[in-house]
């Protein structure tokens, strides 16, 4: 009776020979009959486990992002997506079997580049007044825009704010994109569901709120 691989084994079957298990071979393809296994069967990266907490801070991404969509928005192509799937999951298991989970994530924590530009900074005063409804500060601090005011309308209390603000400042902000010339960056940040825009105008970096006023539009039209 042929022996059933081990998990490894069949992490690095895939990932060396992806055509042979998917119709193109491509990083989503693999990605989800990986992801698919480990629903199926107990794994050490199957949900539940700390292995996508891992996957996002070694990488300086919030903690709510999937671990594919962080693989490969950090990956040129496809190949080198499928390539880090297996280097990762390795490492993962590798070190799963000398550390316990608080362990895990101070590794992941202590080897990601939490180094934040300017853009970063500047996003994350504009996160905090955002909670607190400073009128003052995210006008200092956006394009402008004709309904900028429902940005500062209808605050958190003050109590909520805080939590918030506390747990916000607690999660990296990974910056996927930069323009050539270095004016234009695009931010993930935690409890955002869409990437945001800073533009560098007159040598001060301002948010592109226009999808945040559009996300609360359509809340308030609900």
């Amino acid at each position: 009776m042929k022996k059933e691989p081990t998990f490894i084994e069949f992490i690095e079957y895939i990932c060396n020979r992806p055509s042979m298990y998917s119709l193109q071979g491509s990083f989503n393809e693999t990605s989800a009959f990986i992801t698919g296994y480990s629903y199926a069967k107990k794994t050490p990266i199957s949900r539940g486990t700390v292995f996508n907490r891992f996957v996002c801070l070694k990488n300086s991404f919030p903690t709510n992002y999937d671990w594919t969509y962080v693989i490969k928005i950090c990956s040129e192509n496809d190949d080198e997506g499928i390539t880090n799937i297996k280097n990762t999951i390795l490492e993962f298991i590798e070190l799963s079997n000398r550390l316990n989970e608080e362990e895990l994530i101070q590794f992941a924590i202590n080897n990601a580049d939490l180094k934040e530009g300017e853009p970063e900074k500047v996003f994350r005063e504009f996160d905090n007044a955002l909670l607190f409804g400073n009128k003052k500060i995210i006008q200092s601090l956006i394009l402008e825009n004709d309904n900028a005011d429902l940005l500062w309308n209808g605050k958190y209390p003050d109590s909520v704010a805080e939590k918030l603000n506390e747990l916000s400042n607690n999660q990296p902000i990974k910056r996927i994109k930069e323009s050539e010339d270095g004016k234009s960056v695009e931010i993930i940040a935690s409890g955002w569901p869409f990437s945001i825009e800073l533009l560098l105008k007159n040598d001060k970096w301002k948010v592109n709120a226009d999808k945040i006023i559009e996300l609360r539009t359509e809340n308030n039209s609900a």
